[in-house]
């Protein structure tokens, strides 16, 4: 993958491989549903070049082609999973060690229930 910014050419590894497969993916289900890149591209309100950046897993194209070619394809669903807080695990594993190991009360009276 060739890039004239210095941001995309310092992307770690594992992330171009997921922009790839994303376009891989947006590639196959564009020809399942038997558009062609110029017709996408027009749905989209973008250029056909942009749909060939795009399906190369190009990291400088923007995350708003990104929805709009999504929703052309009714795949904008999918946006929703990403960073879903339900679904972040690490992040609740580092909410979870944060928590207090005891609760005082207000007026310090840990010890005494008032039921």
């Amino acid at each position: 993958m060739e890039t004239s910014k210095k941001t995309d050419a310092a992307l770690p590894q594992p992330i171009v491989a997921i922009l790839k497969n994303l376009g891989r993916h947006i590639q196959i289900a564009r020809k399942r549903r038997r558009l062609s890149e110029a017709k996408l591209a027009e749905l989209a309100y973008t250029s056909r070049a942009t749909i060939q950046r795009l399906e190369a897993g190009e990291p400088g194209v923007g995350i708003g082609i990104l929805s709009s070619v999504l929703w052309v394809l009714k795949l904008h669903e999918d946006l929703t999973l990403v960073a879903a807080p339900e679904r972040d695990e690490f992040g609740k594993l580092l909410e979870t060690t944060r928590l207090p190991k005891r609760i005082h009360d207000a007026a310090g009276k840990d010890d005494k229930y008032d039921f």
